[in-house]
């Protein structure tokens, strides 16, 4: 989507001045972006969501949070991605847990919208692994795969029958792509 335009670098405290329309607002080289998604795209990564956090019920090694989490770049760029896995070692504690988040991320989610450009997702995905994010999966809802980035050049895209994992980030966490996807909500079948 375009940026918003100001007369100088949009800051973060600019970002928190946002209005709360239902709107999701990223900090972008010092502009502030819209991000918005539809029904289908919360939908897939609710699935992802809770597929992980059944994983994390068994395996405590860490907490997700959704779309509306603010994550802090390095750069000083405020993503926030549709899932964010990180190590319970680097959750903050105390009143840091009521700002933006400002580690790296273990494991980012970004699913496609029906709007997004691949130039935007691709400087996106650019951006998470030059910032430290060591796995990025870009998931397609139209074509059914996921598209796992290690780096730009290390990559692999999975379709609905294929087996995806996230090692060593979730170690022994494994599930069909086809169960990211679906017409309703997750069944019981889906989940044994």
């Amino acid at each position: 989507m375009p940026p918003m335009k100001l007369d100088r670098r949009a800051t973060i405290e600019d970002l928190m001045q946002m209005p709360e329309d239902g709107q999701k607002y990223e900090l972008v080289d010092g502009e502030i972006v819209v991000s918005p998604t539809g029904y289908r795209h919360s939908v897939v990564g609710m699935r992802i969501g809770y597929l992980i956090q059944r994983y994390l019920d068994e395996h405590p090694l860490g907490g997700i949070a959704g779309a509306d989490l603010g994550v802090v770049f390095k750069n000083g760029d405020l993503r926030s991605p549709d899932l964010t896995f990180i190590r319970n070692e680097k959750i903050p504690a105390g009143d840091a847990q009521k700002r933006f988040l400002e580690v790296v991320p273990d494991l980012v989610v970004e699913v496609l919208s029906p709007s997004d450009s691949m130039r935007f997702v691709g400087y996106k995905i650019g951006e998470f692994l030059e910032c430290g994010v060591p796995i990025v999966w870009l998931v397609d809802p139209e074509q059914r795969t996921v598209t796992v980035y290690r780096s730009l050049s290390n990559t692999e895209r999975y379709t609905s029958d294929d087996t995806i994992t996230a090692e060593p980030v979730l170690p022994g966490f494994s599930c069909t792509v086809s169960r990211f996807f679906g017409s309703g909500p997750v069944s019981q079948d889906a989940l044994s």
